[in-house]
């Protein structure tokens, strides 16, 4: 039994350690953070707090059931930060404390029942209810996901630093670690253990290295309006208008080009041009910006000199990235760059 708990006991100190050691490097060493890097430092400092309470257990005489059962009581209170950092991804801005104390209501409520009626049933309920949360959220967070890469893909050319895609592993991480924990609660066991905190550590970790440079936008309500190209006569101009214009100023070499700068540049609304992309040509403007770069600038620079690198290619086609450069690439044309070359210049 002492072997077990120095080791659950080791489990807990070095994922405290992990926890408190990004915390305070995003909080008071990073120099430059946005709201949504705050956010994740201080979610980074709950989970610290809470896994260092666990320590207690570890206490002679203070590992028994009504200790496990609070700590499950209070465990239950992390869905909260899971929710946070979810919302602030899609829907930057929107956690608000008030909104935070309205997310908390059930969990007050779950933790008084407990205290009035500190049964093991109350427990039963409380898991079952942590398990709907979880779900909820995650279908929430979903379906905000898809409608942010929606709106990015129509309106921005560079999405790198503000694309969420990332979140599809991540939520699956989370069921396979609130599966973990539910497990963990019931079956205590050193094994469970190892499983509970080595899946928290790599689900954060996994968060941390696709968010580290995120930075999310806010998605503004989009008016989609019918189109028909034979009687409108503003979505014919941006017919007409649109491949000149992109070629003529040479639009699609800037890295960052958005759709508000593309229908600034043709004098007319970016909601037309976006709906004329979309319903017209079938394409987002992030999917046509990168057409256009690799038909104008990157097909070109490939067969007249294979012997650039891909990073002076991608950079020199607009590109704000060798990986979207890769697969915009492989999208249009159905090789690799590298198969591409080859197959260009078969000599080499």
């Amino acid at each position: 039994m002492e072997e077990n708990m120095n080791i659950s006991a080791f489990l807990m100190g070095t994922s405290t350690a992990f926890f408190a050691l990004f915390a305070i490097h995003i909080l008071f060493w990073r120099k430059e953070r946005t709201r949504f890097q705050t956010v994740l430092g201080c979610i980074m400092a709950v989970w610290a707090v809470w896994n260092l309470k666990d320590i207690i257990v570890t206490f002679p005489g203070m590992y028994t059931e009504k200790v496990l059962e609070w700590i499950i009581i209070i465990d239950g209170w992390s869905a909260l930060t899971y929710t946070v950092f979810v919302f602030e991804t899609v829907m930057p801005g929107w956690v608000t404390w008030r909104k935070l104390g309205y997310l908390s209501l059930p969990f007050v409520a779950f933790t008084l029942l407990y205290i009035i009626y500190p049964q093991q049933w109350m427990i039963y309920a409380y898991a079952v209810f942590l398990w709907c949360y979880a779900w909820t959220i995650v279908v929430i967070g979903y379906v905000k996901m898809k409608r942010y890469l929606s709106y990015v893909r129509k309106n921005y050319s560079n999405i790198d630093d503000i694309d969420v895609s990332w979140l599809k592993p991540v939520f699956f991480f989370a069921i396979v670690s609130q599966l973990a924990w539910l497990f963990t609660s019931f079956y205590a066991t050193v094994t469970t253990d190892i499983i509970y905190y080595v899946s928290a550590i790599l689900l954060w970790l996994m968060v941390l290295h696709y968010s580290w440079n995120f930075r999310p936008i806010v998605v503004e309500k989009e008016i989609e309006q019918p189109l028909n190209i034979q009687r409108n006569p503003s979505s014919a101009i941006v017919e007409g208008m649109l491949e000149r214009v992109v070629e003529e100023q040479r639009l699609y070499l800037v890295k960052n080009l958005t759709l508000t700068d593309l229908a600034a540049a043709m004098g007319t609304n970016r909601t037309y041009v976006s709906n004329y992309l979309s319903q017209v040509r079938g394409q987002t403007f992030y999917d046509y910006i990168n057409q256009v770069r690799i038909e104008k600038k990157s097909v070109p620079l490939l067969r007249e000199h294979p012997e650039y690198t891909l990073d002076y290619v991608a950079n020199e086609s607009g590109f704000a990235s060798i990986s979207t450069f890769r697969r915009a690439f492989l999208k249009l044309t159905g090789k690799t760059p590298r198969q591409f070359i080859k197959a260009a210049t078969p000599e080499l």
